[in-house]
């Protein structure tokens, strides 16, 4: 509600309907206030709709005023000294222009009222008091709503602004894992050539078909676990050509489990290091599982390959440090990511609260 009336306050046309309603209602007071000071019906409303009409001009005067400080950066104790200065100029003013209106009036037809026997020093004195507080709660009122809007202005700036620098820095992960990738997957060609030119031929064949399939998903931000499931299978194929009978692979995902949206390309990179760390030597066999289930609003994803753990500081680590940053960006304070040895694996799991964030 109080969002709604910074922002219609703070358009021209909205702020001079509700300053109308807001000096409307204050006439109405003043109005029941006077009737009872004063017995003349026509003088009351004189006074009040000259009274009120004047508050409304010069509270547009302090809005003018108001729009030339920049809320945000200027000192409070200078915000408070030059309101308390401004609204006690507009009060006095506004007191001397009333006692000028009475005097018109008492000059046009004497009759009795309250104010007549209270010296004009001690009136204006009342009313500058009086119209003093008025003008000031309505100042305060005024410049909070507005510092409010700003804020929020700001802040909503601010989340427009970190959502464009990670869209950015997710784009650029994924074109840091893109060369990354082929890297790896070149390497483990060139390996295979002198020794086994068919198996060489036949991953140059397999990793075309992978480029392809990455270049055709390569906008996507956010993905249905199945398209990312497909992915890994494609890179498995490359290293099936490698490996032959030594790899055994199998991938366990519900048809429920698949529908979910991850980021994309945050299985490979896993996948990817369980085959640079996990066999060790060409010669050695290797098993590795993929399993995702959905528990709770959780969805676990698991990369378990045989091998021991190493903490070798060979390679950049890119892989898995874009999945830990992507992680953070997609799923803040809501995922956790594991690396641990148990019987004879190397255990990766994603715990990944609810859907990703979308920047």
């Amino acid at each position: 509600m109080l969002q709604s009336l910074s922002q219609n306050l703070f358009h021209p046309p909205r702020f001079w309907r509700i300053n109308f309603v807001v000096w409307f209602a204050f006439g109405l007071i003043a109005f029941l206030i006077r009737s009872v000071m004063q017995e003349n019906l026509t003088r009351v409303i004189e006074i009040t709709l000259g009274s009120e009409l004047l508050g409304f001009l010069l509270s547009g005067v302090l809005r003018r005023m108001y729009r030339n400080l920049n809320l945000l950066q200027i000192r409070r104790s200078s915000l408070i000294v030059q309101t308390l200065l401004l609204t006690a100029f507009t009060a006095a003013f506004h007191s001397a222009l009333l006692q000028g209106l009475i005097a018109l009036l008492d000059l046009a037809g004497p009759t009795w009222s309250l104010t007549q026997i209270i010296p004009l020093w001690q009136r204006w004195t009342l009313f500058f008091i009086l119209w003093w507080f008025i003008y000031l709660a309505w100042s305060f009122a005024y410049l909070w709503l507005k510092a409010d809007l700003l804020v929020q202005k700001e802040k909503l700036q601010e989340l427009k602004a970190k959502a464009e620098v990670q869209q950015m820095e997710l784009q650029l992960i994924r074109f840091q894992l893109d060369p990354h990738f082929l890297f790896n997957s070149l390497n483990g060609i060139a390996a295979e050539i002198p020794i086994h030119p068919k198996i060489a031929s036949n991953m140059v064949d397999e990793l075309a078909t992978y480029l392809k399939y990455s270049l055709d998903h390569r906008h996507e931000l956010t993905t249905p676990l199945a398209v990312e499931i497909d992915a890994a299978t494609s890179y498995l194929k490359i290293q099936k050509a490698r490996f032959g009978t030594k790899l055994q692979t199998r991938i366990t995902a519900s048809a429920a489990t698949r529908k979910i949206l991850v980021p994309s390309f945050i299985l490979q990179p896993i996948v990817e290091n369980a085959f640079k760390y996990g066999p060790g030597k060409s010669s050695a066999r290797l098993t590795l599982l993929i399993t995702a289930q959905a528990k709770a609003g959780h969805l676990i994803l698991q990369v378990k390959n045989s091998g021991k753990l190493s903490f070798s500081k060979k390679g950049s680590g890119l892989g898995l440090e874009a999945v830990r940053r992507r992680l953070e960006i997609r799923y803040p304070n809501r995922h956790h990511f594991t690396l641990k040895e148990e019987k004879g694996f190397v255990v990766a799991t994603l715990d990944l609260e609810g859907e990703p964030c979308s920047v």
